[in-house]
């Protein structure tokens, strides 16, 4: 069987990626592991119960901000092949573990002023293959009313660029909106609607701090143009983003 050509963004991709393995970025195989343990191998809240992180005696997760930070690096990399084994569930409440702050500290990690800031964007070059690899694919069957609930990985999708207070800190650097910026025209070039809505519920919340409203202007047209033409709802949404009118 003939190899399937690679796409010439692919081929871009392929060229400037830097190196997001274990052995790249410097991280012990072991902690990572605990890390994936930690955040992913828990129940799924039944009844009343809440969600583990919720419990006042859950004890963090022993990690510096570097350590978080590429520990992040090496997930978004390879998720599809490290979640594999959790559910759509556990993969959700890890996830919003790793990008909600009033449910931790994680998404600071990348900001504190011990980790270089090539380190960060490091991290932001890998963050498009969370969606490409699991969040996309887990949620590609799924066609919801824009909002409603989609349980925990929907949430985590959805919510995140709303909740996710890393680029609000250093919303004014020049190279976090050129890195936020590349991984929300990567989410919207991807083909799940999910992961479309997410993008621009991302776009329409962080339109002024990235700082280059002509040029998402011009993606979100051509998006627009590019989808089902009877998708009403989601055309009406990529219009709000484009404006930053998004809820």
């Amino acid at each position: 069987m003939r190899a399937k050509r690679l796409t010439a963004a692919q081929r871009r991709r392929l060229a400037q990626a830097p190196d997001c393995s274990l052995l790249g970025v410097g991280l012990a195989p072991d902690l990572y592991a605990a890390a994936l343990q930690y955040l992913f191998d828990r129940p799924s809240p039944a009844g009343a119960h809440n969600e583990w992180y919720w419990d006042v005696d859950e004890p963090l997760f022993e990690a510096t901000p570097l350590e978080w930070t590429h520990i992040q690096t090496v997930l978004f990399a390879n998720a599809g092949a490290d979640l594999a084994a959790y559910n759509d569930e556990q993969v959700g409440m890890g996830l919003t573990y790793v990008m909600n702050n009033s449910v931790s500290d994680v998404p600071f990690a990348a900001i504190d002023a011990s980790v270089p800031i090539q380190e960060a964007m490091r991290m932001m070059h890998a963050m498009p293959e969370l969606w490409r690899q699991c969040i996309g694919p887990r949620l590609a069957g799924l066609h919801r009313p824009i909002g409603s609930d989609a349980g925990q990985l929907g949430y985590a999708c959805y919510m995140w660029f709303d909740v996710w207070p890393t680029f609000w800190n250093v919303r004014h650097e020049p190279s976090w909106q050129e890195a936020l910026g590349r991984v929300l025209h990567e989410m919207l070039e991807m083909p799940w609607r999910e992961v479309q809505v997410a993008a621009l519920h991302g776009i329409g919340h962080r339109l002024r701090d990235l700082d280059r409203k002509d040029e998402i202007a011009n993606t979100i047209v051509a998006f627009i143009r590019s989808i089902d033409p009877n998708d009403t709802e989601l055309k009406n949404y990529a219009e709000a983003a484009r404006q930053g009118m998004v809820q």
